[in-house]
């Protein structure tokens, strides 16, 4: 009985390990995640995709759930791709979080 139990809790154990490093799980952009606006072009941008040359003096530092209540829509193709939600896997994630 003991050599059946193991069996199944090793199967398991590998399957488990498959999922967390193959499986892409869908990952949305934080809400709390800092982006900048325009509010005389009524557009936002990440930081990293913030083109100044196309920018007004009015500009501010919200959460990117602040732009979207304000409907501002993204101001570049990147952007559009920052804010659009990622797949990645569990170990991926993982990997990015602790920068290695």
């Amino acid at each position: 009985m003991s050599k059946k139990v193991f069996t199944i809790v090793s199967i398991i154990c590998v399957l488990l390990i498959l999922v967390v490093t193959f499986v892409p799980f869908k990952q949305n952009p934080s809400s709390t995640t800092r982006v900048v606006v325009d509010h005389f072009n009524h557009k936002y941008a990440f930081p990293s995709c913030y083109d100044y040359e196309e920018a007004s003096n009015y500009i501010d530092e919200v959460t990117l759930k602040d732009a979207q209540d304000l409907k501002y829509p993204p101001m570049n193709e990147c952007t559009k791709k920052k804010a659009q939600p990622q797949y990645k896997s569990m170990l991926k994630r993982l990997l990015e979080s602790t920068e290695i």
